[in-house]
């Protein structure tokens, strides 16, 4: 049975969960809505589904059983909400929201609602991912000492980030590039390793000149298992970046090439050896494994509680970074 689904929010990324929803994830995009009329107009006739004026015609349209969420980070927390109410099952793509509250507040909602939530957090389900999580499962790397990486592009370098655009503007992107980039890997290192207990960061503008916002950021994480971290993310690198390594007592690991590669060095081993993956879609993955809990009424791997996690240990970032002090992440208040 086919999950009809609307999409909120028709840039580039809307396109790419549209142009995902159509290689057999069991959704089928039935209609859109977005702030520009062109946007939508053209979505619509991309994806063969109803350009609708607003959100709430969204939510009283009957056929719509679900909602893709691509909208601007601040109106997340909102729109999910609304979703709820309206009976919406809820696929939002991170950052879930902007603070931990608002983060529990539109999990509750979906909660009272009974209503199904997703966060988009896919590179988890990458297969470089999900090999190394079988390595560190089986204790492979021994005890994980440290976990470093970074995610970061070549985004500020784009004529089209102004502040026209609401990603030029600094309370959209609280902590630079961690809002749309670094926040993936919050969530993958918390997959690896459990929570994260506290962060010291530091986030500069150092080259960006056209908006306002911070373009590179460095964190130190302590986990409450004991290990610590790295994680660097910008939006002004030469090049895309995505990369993961852990160093265990028996054994390091390599998460490169965008998830599609994975490296392992025994202890004692000169070289690093490359093992085979068997390659997947993780935007697919997710957006399938959100049709099937929708279906089936089970729970997805990212839910709110997940996203909520992600956006405590965001927050704690973001307080680090003005305040020049570690910071412990909340939990709960």
């Amino acid at each position: 049975m086919t999950v009809r689904v609307a999409a909120v929010g028709t840039g580039r990324w809307g396109g790419t969960l549209a142009d995902a929803a159509g290689r057999g994830t069991g959704l089928s995009i039935i209609a859109c809505t977005s702030r520009s009329p062109e946007k939508r107009a053209a979505f619509a006739k991309t994806y063969g589904c109803r350009d609708l004026p607003t959100l709430d015609a969204v939510l009283a349209d009957r056929e719509v059983e679900g909602v893709l969420i691509t909208t601007p980070h601040s109106a997340h927390a909102e729109h999910v909400v609304a979703a709820a109410g309206a009976g919406k099952h809820v696929f939002v793509d991170k950052p879930f929201t902007l603070t931990a509250a608002d983060a529990r507040r539109a999990t509750e909602a979906c909660r009272r609602a009974g209503v199904m939530l997703a966060v988009g957090h896919q590179r988890r389900k990458q297969a470089a991912s999900r090999a190394l999580k079988h390595l560190l499962d089986e204790g492979a790397l021994g005890r994980v000492a440290q976990i470093e990486g970074n995610f970061s592009a070549d985004y500020g370098f784009s004529s089209t980030l102004t502040t026209q655009m609401w990603r030029g503007h600094r309370a959209e992107a609280p902590g630079g590039s961690m809002t749309n980039l670094g926040i993936h890997h919050v969530d993958t290192y918390q997959y690896f390793l459990g929570p994260i207990a506290r962060v010291t960061a530091f986030s500069r503008r150092v080259a960006l000149t056209n908006v306002p916002i911070d373009d590179v950021t460095s964190i130190l994480f302590e986990f409450a298992s004991g290990s610590v971290g790295y994680l660097g993310t910008s939006w002004v690198h030469a090049n895309r970046t995505a990369t993961i390594t852990l160093h265990g007592t028996e054994a390091q690991a390599w998460h490169e090439s965008d998830g599609a590669r994975l490296f392992l060095a025994r202890r004692g081993q000169a070289e690093r050896k490359e093992l085979p993956l068997t390659p997947v879609d993780a935007v697919v993955e997710e957006l399938a494994e959100f049709a099937r809990c929708v279906r089936d009424g089970a729970r997805p791997e990212v839910s709110g509680e997940e996203g909520t996690a992600n956006i405590a240990v965001l927050e704690a970032i973001v307080q680090s970074a003005e305040s020049g002090h570690a910071v412990d992440v909340q939990r709960s208040r």
